[in-house]
């Protein structure tokens, strides 16, 4: 799944940037998802006092809310052991493409992951460029001339449609690809999902058919769901 971080100092317009994002990619047909960083220690979802705060102080490591129009599942985890792949796993089955918001020390230096770097200042595009790799456009309001700047700065609050171009044309091929394999094709390890990309699928996808096929009594047709289960046990 393409994934864009958005990312820049307190109060300089993160969470409107990444609003124009999903909304300008919603409207093209696009399924976003999207992830908040929050920072603060004790900050939880969850109300204290409530049914599903007890649950938790019971002792349950994943409470589900549901209500007619939505659900939501609150994990009790150490998010610092978290990587992106937890984050990918959690809607890879619902959308496209995963908006970060945030999240500045776990992607700075990661080049698969673009970033939309908020700006309030000259300096912080200065210092930004130094920091974070790769960047596909700085946003902000800021109407400051930057000498020598190759990368598009955009006033996202006038042009939102400019920024959402940009990004469409850095991660529509990949969905289309994605779109493209209709069939699902996951590897678990200790029920963590993988990243593959799609020459690793195929290849997994034709020599496990390959094998598979071999088999007494089995014939392929192409549309079977096919599990593996490796299951080390140790006796005492």
């Amino acid at each position: 799944m393409p994934i864009i971080a958005v990312v820049g100092s307190r109060r300089s317009g993160k969470t409107t940037t990444v609003e124009a994002i999903v909304r300008g990619l919603t409207e093209k047909g696009y399924r976003v998802a999207t992830a908040k960083h929050i920072p603060e220690a004790e900050f939880t979802v969850d109300t204290r006092g409530k049914d599903t705060w007890r649950h938790a102080q019971a002792g349950a490591k994943a409470i589900l809310i549901v209500a007619p129009n939505e659900f939501t599942i609150i994990k009790k985890v150490n998010t610092k052991e978290c990587n992106l792949n937890d984050f990918v796993q959690e809607c890879d089955k619902e959308a496209d493409i995963l908006i970060l918001e945030g999240f500045r020390k776990l992607v700075a230096k990661n080049l698969s992951i673009p970033k939309v770097v908020t700006v309030k200042t000259v300096k912080e595009v200065y210092e930004s460029s130094k920091y974070f790799k790769p960047i596909l456009s700085f946003a902000g309001s800021t109407t400051e001339e930057v000498e020598g700047l190759k990368i598009p700065k955009i006033d996202v609050f006038k042009e939102p449609k400019k920024l959402v171009e940009i990004v469409e044309r850095r991660v529509s091929s990949v969905i289309k690809r994605r779109r493209a394999l209709k069939e699902r094709l996951d590897i678990q390890v200790n029920e963590k999902n993988l990243l593959l990309n799609p020459f690793v699928k195929k290849l997994v996808r034709n020599v496990t058919l390959a094998i598979v096929s071999t088999l007494r009594e089995t014939r392929i047709k192409g549309d079977e769901n096919v599990s593996i289960l490796i299951n080390t046990a140790h006796d005492e």
